[in-house]
Formats: C-alpha cells, sequence, structure tokens
C-alpha cells in the first residue's frame, strides 16, 4: 500500500510540475530583459592633463560591440575638427573593449579629443547609452556647431560622417579631451 501511495504523490507531483512548466511557456511569463548596452568608461579621460605620449585610448563597454563600431570612434588633435590620428582601432577578444593604438607618439603639450559616435552598436545591434557614464568620465555631447555645421570631419578633408555618428538625441555623439605631457 505504500507503495501505490507513494507512486500517487509522485503522479500529483509530476502533473503540479508540468502545469507550472507550462505555464511558464505561455505568453503570460515574464520575460527576462538584459541591460541596456552602455559606455562604461574611457582612458584616458575627458579632462586628463599630462597623459604621457605613448598612451592608447580605450573605452570600455557592458556588452561586446559589433566589429564593424570601431569606424564611429576617433582620435583627432587639437579640436573635434582637427586631424584624424593615424592608427588602428581594435576590439578585445570579449568584443568589451575597443582600444585605439597611434601608429606614432602623441605630441607632448598637446590636446587631443576622443570623438565616440552617438549611433555605436553592441553585437546585438543595440544603440549604446554614452549619456548614463559619459558625463562621468568627462565626456561632453557633440553638437553640430562644435562641427563646423557641416557635418564633416577632419580639418575639411572631407572625411563625411556616416549615420553612425549621430545619436539619438541629436548630437553626434560624445567627445572626451585630454592633453598630453609637455
Amino acid at each position: 500500500m505504500k507503495i501505490v501511495r507513494s507512486y500517487g504523490r509522485a503522479l500529483t507531483l509530476a502533473l503540479a510540475v508540468g502545469a507550472v512548466a507550462a505555464c511558464a511557456k505561455s505568453s503570460m511569463a515574464p520575460t527576462v530583459q538584459r541591460s541596456a548596452a552602455a559606455l562604461l568608461d574611457v582612458i584616458p579621460g575627458g579632462g586628463s592633463v599630462n597623459v604621457d605620449v605613448g598612451t592608447t585610448v580605450t573605452l570600455t563597454f557592458n556588452h561586446p560591440m559589433d566589429e564593424d563600431m570601431a569606424q564611429y570612434a576617433a582620435l583627432m588633435e587639437g579640436t573635434v575638427t582637427g586631424p584624424v590620428m593615424p592608427g588602428a582601432w581594435s576590439l578585445s577578444d570579449d568584443g568589451m573593449k575597443l582600444v585605439f593604438t597611434p601608429d606614432t607618439a602623441l605630441k607632448p603639450a598637446t590636446t587631443y579629443v576622443i570623438h565616440v559616435g552617438g549611433g555605436m552598436m553592441d553585437a546585438e545591434g543595440d544603440t549604446v547609452d554614452l549619456g548614463t557614464y559619459g558625463p562621468g568620465c568627462g565626456g561632453e555631447w557633440a553638437t553640430g556647431s562644435m562641427m563646423g555645421g557641416q557635418g564633416m570631419m577632419g580639418g575639411g578633408a572631407g572625411w563625411q560622417m556616416g549615420s553612425g555618428w549621430a545619436g539619438d538625441n541629436g548630437t553626434y555623439g560624445m567627445l572626451f579631451t585630454f592633453t598630453t605631457a609637455g
């Protein structure tokens, strides 16, 4: 008799578990949402001074980035409309860091601007939030007037800004200005 009773309880338990599992598959079950993609850190941060001329620039994100997003990051000399520094942007193996290595050492006692495009996307195709942590890293929004109002960059060299530079908030992304040691 104990065997039958245990079997009956086991069957009741199995049916209850099955009903809960079926409910979890229904449209009423809550879905887990992933956090928004965000720029977490910028090195060197905006406002940094006495930065080593041999530095690299590192942008850290909370999600893996789309491998094509390096085209929406730039390092310029002087201002955001100054010449683009030659070098290479590379994505870390986990996709969460975008690193710029200049071809040559930066100039001493010189101002540089890191420009991060407002339409940057992570590997899932979600736009990266620059505004939550960017200002805390010394960033400021890049407005049309800063860009010379022409939608071009590179000191008039004709480098057209693609859609990845424009953000949903009407800006051209975020700028982080630093000065090298003299």
